[in-house]
């Protein structure tokens, strides 16, 4: 059976990479998205490029935004196979909730990952 093929969007993790490399690498096909604005992503959609993808993988807050904003338009040429969003930072605001809902893809985001460490520096 071939191996579930994660979309990873924006720059290459920063930490972690024992896991990354070994256990999260051996259990899928990652795939780095080349297409680095909306059109092309767009057009990389159209034409089934990434293949039939089950995730969408943003490590960083501050890349992978390029095909922002994810509306209904942009979801809708999600492949049926895609099952999770998973991006960090905190936000939502990008993205499109009830439309990834309504063709059952969840998301998820870092919520809560930093909140003791901006209690410390607001303190």
């Amino acid at each position: 059976m071939p191996k579930p093929i994660i979309l990873h969007l924006g720059d290459p993790i920063a930490y972690n990479h024992t896991l990354y490399d070994g256990p999260f690498s051996s259990r899928f096909t990652i795939i780095r998205n080349e297409d680095l604005t909306r059109d092309s992503f767009i057009e990389a959609l159209k034409t089934n490029k990434y293949g039939p993808i089950t995730a969408l993988f943003r490590p960083h807050f501050a890349s992978g935004n390029e095909m922002t904003p994810w509306d209904p338009h942009l979801i809708s040429l999600l492949p049926p196979s895609v099952k999770i969003f998973a991006s960090a930072g905190a936000g939502y605001d990008t993205v499109s909730i009830p439309s990834l809902t309504s063709r059952g893809i969840y998301y998820t985001n870092g919520a809560g990952a930093s909140d003791e460490a901006v209690a410390d520096t607001t303190l």
